[in-house]
């Protein structure tokens, strides 16, 4: 990074929020209106865009998104935005004390069909449904039209009887809720951190969204992790979230 590149780096990450824009789709989303609420009672700005495929000229030194893939991803194509995520491959990366079950990264042809049931999902997001498959056949048939070659995430199959949803911001959690089941936000939320904690950089980016499970053996695993730019709340304080949102987007 040159000299210049990190003066920008760094004033961007001290930008006032009232100079702040977030972008975010028109169509009307409860989680979505939720970080749009509490982003502008920051003080900062949104505007809500319908045709983001051509979006209006602004200031992309001020501009965030928040929102779809598509929706994001296109704007950061046309905007000349750097999105933040984690690895695709990061799930595999984990150590079993984190991950508490088999991982592991395969092309779609090398899943035999003793190895089922098993859970499976697509490397490259939203390629075909995750879920647990009890047969060859059912896979096969979800999985119709993509490459042999296609690489997808195996898990063997493990049973959370809760699951929560933490904000992550330079190795700190800044919001953490469970959204699933019943369990301690506070004890998920450790959890989450001392993950993070641990692998740290470059396996983390600065800012990712860490979903853990309680096991049935009381265990807290790694379930998966997401971008801050398109994930939802999932019963998290959208207030805390808006520096994860904000660090996820910001320009090339």
């Amino acid at each position: 990074m040159t000299r210049a590149s990190t003066r920008s780096a760094l004033s961007r990450k001290y930008l006032p929020m009232r100079q702040r824009l977030l972008l975010i789709p028109e169509k009307a989303d409860v989680e979505r209106d939720a970080v749009a609420t509490a982003w502008k009672g920051a003080g900062g700005s949104v505007m809500r865009i319908g045709r983001f495929w051509d979006p209006p000229d602004v200031d992309r030194s001020r501009v965030h998104v928040y929102g779809n893939d598509t929706f994001c991803l296109v704007l950061a194509e046309k905007l000349s935005l750097q999105l933040v995520s984690p690895s695709d491959h990061i799930l595999a990366s984990i150590p079993k004390e984190f991950a508490r079950r088999e991982i592991r990264i395969l092309p779609l042809a090398d899943l035999k069909a003793d190895a089922f049931p098993v859970f499976v999902k697509s490397v490259i997001p939203k390629q075909f449904k995750s879920a647990v498959y009890d047969s060859e056949a059912s896979l096969t048939a979800e999985t119709q039209g993509l490459a042999a070659s296609e690489e997808v995430l195996v898990s063997s199959v493990v049973t959370f009887v809760a699951e929560a949803r933490a904000f992550v911001l330079d190795g700190s959690v800044r919001a953490c809720a469970i959204y699933e089941g019943e369990a301690s936000a506070a004890d998920a939320a450790r959890f989450a951190e001392r993950i993070v904690s641990t692998m740290g950089a470059p396996t983390f980016p600065r800012t990712c969204v860490v979903d853990v499970g309680l096991m049935e053996d009381g265990q807290w695993a790694l379930v998966e992790c997401n971008a801050p730019w398109g994930a939802g709340l999932n019963g998290c304080d959208p207030a805390p979230v808006l520096a994860c949102i904000a660090a996820a987007s910001e320009p090339k």
